[in-house]
């Protein structure tokens, strides 16, 4: 299968003064495309770490990070937002959602700040109408048809991270990287929420990274790893 990302001997350390907490000690990791994968461990084991790091939020200590044989790690932090902009979609465990803005104008804000940016590079511009239209695809996508208008207080919580999965697919981004999108909300919401997930990557090839905890729905990814003592277990 073609490789989407490659973490090399990736670490990543915390000072407070002299004091040093190593959380990834050399994680290698290969993702494939249209793959969804799920990474477990032990709270604190860094698996929030490493996502944030895959997905640019943060830099490594040291190692590399490979998005289709482009080492990212090199990119200015100009590059690495524009590369973030347009490739990865987040989805967290509180959804984030903007609470002034309904479901379709959350959806569309992602896109509206990459064209925006000064300096845009990649992807794919569109006007509002044309923005207006694939929100309401997404949304429709996702069960939330009747729910376009709503807004986050108005909405449940399987609902909210419906939407924070349609804003995360906004900019059709290379990856979604998805930090315990379950934890928030109960076991049958959970189950909903993940068939969303298993829906899109199945309907659209999305590649999908995925912190969770829960066994029951790792069990439904194409391939898990465990995160042990700051690296990857197979």
């Amino acid at each position: 299968m073609d490789k989407l990302i490659r973490v090399e001997n990736l670490e990543k350390s915390f000072f407070d003064g002299d004091s040093e907490l190593q959380v990834l000690k050399g994680v290698d990791l290969e993702v494939n495309k249209a793959e969804i994968l799920a990474i477990m461990g032990a709270s604190g084991a860094g698996k929030s770490t490493l996502l944030h790091l895959i997905g640019t939020l943060d830099r490594p200590t040291s190692g590399k990070i490979y998005y289709e044989d482009e080492d990212i790690t090199t990119y200015s932090e100009r590059e690495l937002t524009q590369f973030r902009n347009t490739s990865v979609g987040f989805v967290f465990q509180f959804h984030q959602l903007l609470p002034e803005f309904n479901a379709l104008e959350n959806v569309i804000m992602g896109k509206l700040i990459s064209n925006r940016k000064s300096g845009y590079a990649g992807g794919q511009k569109l006007n509002r109408n044309e923005m207006n239209d694939r929100a309401e695809n997404l949304l429709e996508s996702v069960g939330l048809s009747e729910r376009l208008s709503h807004f986050p207080s108005q909405l449940s919580g399987g609902e909210r991270q419906r939407v924070a999965i349609a804003r995360a697919l906004m900019n059709q981004p290379k990856v979604i990287l998805a930090d315990e999108p379950t934890g928030n909300i109960d076991d049958i919401t959970s189950e909903v929420v993940f068939e969303v997930l298993l829906k899109v990557n199945e309907e659209l090839d999305q590649t999908i990274i995925i912190v969770t905890h829960d066994s029951r729905l790792s069990n439904q990814t194409n391939r898990t790893v465990n995160l042990v003592e700051g690296k990857i277990k197979y």
